[in-house]
């Protein structure tokens, strides 16, 4: 009887290392969403800071076209700093994009997975709306007469009105994926 007390214990004691083995593996594979929301709390920092730059990028580029032809140096130079906001625009939608990607590779529910890919798509497009939005004020720098100039900007602009209805599509998909499914940021 004592060995088989023995075997009981030894047997229960295995159970309770393999219970302890599989919990701590059970932790270290789990669900990543309070990780992943971090980083989107951050990719979502990124989007207000674009936010902020375009609302300048495109005050600078009112200004720019408002400035009266006699004033062309000073046009020009407005047109300069509305590029730089474009450009910081630029990289902070690319910085968004980044956290949003870095939070969709880790362990997460595949409709927040399917969400952060869009998201992810969304932003990529709105940088490449960015870079092409640049066009406009590089138009009036690069222009030889008023012409050109109109030429290049409306050709430009017809690339951005494009490229900002991709992005668009992408944040309604991604919208009606969220509101589909109003439970994927929390945890099981």
């Amino acid at each position: 009887m004592n060995m088989k007390t023995n075997n009981q214990r030894y047997s229960t004691a295995v159970m309770a290392l393999l219970l302890l083995v599989a919990a701590v593996l059970a932790c270290s594979t789990g669900d990543e969403t309070d990780k992943a929301n971090k980083l989107v709390d951050e990719g979502n920092a990124a989007v207000q800071d674009t936010k902020k730059y375009v609302t300048e990028a495109e005050a600078k580029k009112q200004k720019m076209l408002q400035t009266p032809v006699a004033e062309l140096e000073d046009a020009r130079a407005t047109a300069k700093e509305a590029i730089a906001a474009y450009d910081k625009a630029k990289e902070s939608c690319k910085a968004a994009s980044k956290k949003y990607e870095e939070a969709s590779k880790l362990k997460i529910k595949d409709k927040f997975k399917e969400y952060l890919a869009l998201k992810v798509k969304e932003y990529d497009k709105r940088a490449e709306l960015l870079e092409t939005a640049k066009g406009t004020p590089q138009a009036l720098i690069d222009s030889e007469s008023r012409a050109a100039f109109i030429g290049m900007a409306n050709a430009n602009n017809e690339r951005v009105d494009r490229l900002s209805k991709e992005a668009d599509d992408l944040a309604a998909q991604g919208d009606k994926l969220q509101k589909d499914n109003p439970d994927i940021f929390k945890k099981d």
